[in-house]
């Protein structure tokens, strides 16, 4: 690129030593200005890389992304596509948060009545 612009500006500045320095400056210019522009890309991929970094570490938020992965893939294979928000009423959509919800609290009592069972019968469920 230097150099493409180094010959046009020799055919359009009077000298060469001229036409070296005008461009050596417009490149210099041009690319601090492109480093300042991408600087803000940069931090931000550094925070992804940094919560990347994180979740790989945590067993916990690793099987939360697989238990993402694994809904969404059942969600696609039963109806085709993935949740879209103009698919449902905003009444629809609470009253299929609260059905979820209601399904969600079914199996965390029967969680909670099978673990005082088991510590009823002198059984460690910690």
């Amino acid at each position: 690129m230097f150099k493409k612009l180094k010959a046009w500006l020799e055919n359009k500045v009077p000298t060469k030593k001229s036409a070296t320095t005008v461009a050596e400056q417009y490149a210099s210019d041009y690319y601090r200005e492109l480093i300042q522009s991408q600087t803000h890309l940069i931090v931000q991929l550094e925070a992804k890389l940094a919560a990347y970094e994180a979740q790989k570490s945590n067993s916990v938020l690793a099987d939360i992304q697989q238990l993402f992965v694994t809904q969404t893939n059942k969600g696609i294979r039963k109806y085709g596509e993935t949740v879209r928000a103009e698919n449902l009423t905003p009444v629809e959509w609470c009253q299929h948060a609260l059905e979820e919800h209601a399904d969600s609290m079914v199996y965390l009592m029967a969680l909670k009545k099978s673990l005082e069972e088991s510590e009823a019968n002198g059984l460690e469920t910690s």
